[in-house]
């Protein structure tokens, strides 16, 4: 397994850093694009690239919009750009980004996106308001389509308005490392990561609730087949909300409960969910002339 540090050019100028997988190999099966959640950064799916690369598959992660290191070597600077985004649009212009510079490497491969919490917001909005025809299958882990102590009405137009005026303007969540997962191991290494912040400005949090509208409103127009994983002991998240999503879609939209904490990849069921996600790449990530 060959995993390489790369740095791609956004269109603002910004430098995305991403972290690629067997991106070299000419017998890969298929690329799988991933899209972390919040607070976490292009370094926090290693066992999932691993196992990936297990079953032939290649991947890239890459640092979301105010996470990750920011090329920011000073502690203190980079601890106020956390959480911070030019607006909500940088997210799905990022994968814009990011799928160019696959496809200029990898141009016939077939190409999966996946997308956990946040990331399942912002893969589902970008597939809803971009581009679908780039993608074999998606996968969405207990996407934010809504959340499960949701702010009163107020707080979210307050959100709105201070967002608009600035985006600097940021709040530390309340979540707690055990909401994430009930594996001790996997709460540890949460704990312990440099990199993780519970950081959010009002600009980003205003977008991501927009993007949950969003999604739900327009899911019936989602046409690539789809692996909609949630959790059974969601804490974070909106169940309700992802069962609205996937009531709109159709037959090719396939919902599974996982005996599980928010992050299932990181949770007891995660050698359930690794093993639906390899068989549902092996049926849809196909050579052109067999699909």
């Amino acid at each position: 397994m060959q995993k390489e540090r790369i740095t791609i050019k956004a269109k603002d100028g910004a430098l995305i850093s991403a972290l690629a997988c067997n991106r070299n190999e000419p017998s890969v099966r298929g690329l799988v694009l991933i899209c972390h959640g919040f607070g976490e950064h292009s370094g926090s799916y290693h066992e999932l690239m691993e196992r990936l690369a297990a079953a032939g598959y290649a991947s890239l992660i890459f640092d979301q919009r105010g996470h990750g290191e920011l090329s920011e070597p000073d502690h203190k600077k980079r601890k106020k750009r956390l959480g911070v985004i030019p607006g909500y649009q940088s997210f799905l212009d990022d994968i814009d980004d990011v799928t160019a510079e696959i496809r200029r490497r990898l141009p016939n491969v077939p190409l999966a996106l996946y997308g956990h919490s946040m990331g399942g917001n912002i893969a589902a909005n970008y597939l809803l308001s971009r581009a679908q025809d780039d993608f074999s299958c998606v996968i969405l882990e207990s996407p934010w389509f809504g959340l499960t102590n949701s702010p009163n009405s107020f707080v979210i137009g307050l959100a709105k308005v201070l967002g608009t005026l600035s985006p600097k303007f940021a709040i530390y969540n309340k979540l707690t490392h055990t909401d994430i997962t009930a594996d001790e191991k996997q709460v540890g290494k949460i704990a312990s990561d440099p990199l993780y912040h519970n950081r959010i400005s009002m600009r980003m949090f205003a977008g991501i609730h927009k993007g949950c509208r969003y999604a739900v409103e327009n899911a019936a127009r989602l046409s690539v087949p789809t692996l909609l994983a949630y959790a059974g002991g969601e804490r974070i998240v909106s169940n309700p909300a992802i069962a609205a999503f996937h009531s709109a879609c159709g037959p090719h939209v396939i919902a599974r409960e996982y005996p599980s904490c928010h992050a299932i990849h990181n949770d007891s069921a995660k050698e359930k969910l690794y093993a639906d996600i390899i068989s549902f790449l092996n049926a849809h990530c196909l050579p052109e002339g067999l699909k």
